[in-house]
């Protein structure tokens, strides 16, 4: 062995102290818990773990509707010139919505007004005539229809000029505009989109086999923006989606100031009952979390008292349920 070789394996037996010093320890089983896995002293407080029944209750997503959808068209042909309202907008009945372009409507009226006048004079004429034994009686009927033709068209034009103003017919939210100043509006063609906030309802599909449950009347929980609250059921749809197998649910919505920021389109859920189901609940008390397990102090058949991991559900006031890791007739302790 030269001298290099000499020097190195003196180098790496110095070193052994050194790592075996740096080693870690072994952790005993039981000191991450404090001892949870070994046998523990008896608690000052028992409790015999029991399964009672509990209502299945389950959620399904639900979207909210409204009842009254109304779609605002122009009755009379005629140019945009002004929106007065815009997506959002809360708006009244009779409030003004768009304006459109009055001349042709204008002038059309105009020459209505000048058609009664002359319809009127020639009235006056014949009558004058038949006063005089000059013309007949039916020659004067005929003169007075024309007159009220002539009445009947200058109505009708003073009204079509009336509704180049569109307005809203009812209280409302406008839900979607559809114009713009400058498109041509015509009769039938929507123009806004408004629905009625006073007529919410909360539309949730829910399975076939959970039907018996639910009747016309049926309170049901429900969840809509962060909020909690209960309503009952107004409206059941009389037949089911195939496909789906699921029927429609609708829940009353109140107009209250709780639900004035709500909008067809929001999302919430419905809670329902659906049977029961067997489940069992302890005190709260009596879970004690080590870490990242839950665990809960039971007595074993030999009657030791040992620390035991469970798996726990949703709290309910003074009591948890237990998904797994307990049996009914188990005692407990803390």
């Amino acid at each position: 062995m030269n001298l290099k070789h000499t020097l190195l394996a003196t180098a790496l037996i110095g070193a052994l102290p050194m790592v075996s010093a740096c080693a870690p320890e072994p952790v005993p089983a039981e000191s991450s818990a404090g001892g949870a896995w070994g046998a523990s002293p008896a608690p000052g407080t028992t409790w015999t773990v029991a399964a009672e029944d509990a209502v299945l209750e389950r959620e399904v997503p639900a979207t909210v509707r409204s009842l009254d959808h109304i779609a605002v068209a122009a009755e009379v042909e005629g140019r945009v010139l002004q929106v007065h309202a815009e997506l959002g907008d809360r708006v009244s009945t009779g409030q003004k919505l768009a304006s459109l372009d009055p001349s042709a409507l204008r002038s059309r009226l105009e020459a209505a007004q000048a058609a009664l006048d002359l319809a009127e004079a020639e009235q006056r004429r014949v009558d004058r005539l038949v006063a005089e034994r000059v013309a007949s009686e039916r020659e004067a009927d005929a003169a007075a229809s024309l007159a009220r033709q002539a009445r009947a068209h200058l109505e009708l034009a003073q009204s079509a000029l009336e509704k180049a103003t569109v307005v809203s017919p009812v209280d409302a939210i406008v839900e979607a505009r559809e114009v713009s100043p400058g498109d041509l509006a015509v009769p039938g063609k929507a123009l806004f989109a408004l629905y009625d906030p006073k007529r919410l309802v909360l539309e949730a599909q829910i399975p076939l086999d959970d039907r018996a449950p639910i009747q016309i009347g049926t309170e049901l929980s429900f969840e809509l923006s962060g909020e909690t609250g209960r309503a009952q059921v107004l409206e059941i749809a009389p037949t089911s989606d195939p496909r789906s197998r699921t029927l429609r649910v609708r829940l009353g919505l109140d107009a209250s100031a709780a639900h004035a920021s709500l909008a067809p389109g929001s999302f919430g859920l419905v809670r329902y009952p659906a049977g029961t189901r067997a489940r069992i609940a302890v005190p709260l008390q009596a879970v004690r979390r080590v870490g990242q397990l839950e665990m809960v102090l039971a007595q074993d058949a030999q009657g030791q008292w040992r620390r035991r991991a469970v798996r726990t559900g949703a709290a309910s006031g003074e009591q948890i349920e237990i998904l797994s890791g307990l049996s009914a007739g188990e005692v407990i302790g803390w």
